[in-house]
């Protein structure tokens, strides 16, 4: 399973959906989430780029 997405998108793609995503969530995030779960959200997007980022140098 892990592979068939690897297969269906690119890295490219995925890092361009994150982006988007949070960008989003920031948006309704910016008057509705507590500061404390919007560090959480920052951190959680940050380290699962970087770990994206690590699958596309092992590959």
């Amino acid at each position: 399973m892990t592979r068939e997405f690897f297969d269906e998108h690119s890295f490219e793609e995925i890092h361009e959906m994150l982006d988007k995503l949070y960008s989003g969530w920031a948006g309704h995030a910016a008057v509705q989430v507590e500061t404390e779960e919007r560090l959480k959200t920052l951190i959680f997007f940050d380290e699962l780029k970087q770990f994206f980022e690590k699958i596309e140098e092992s590959s």
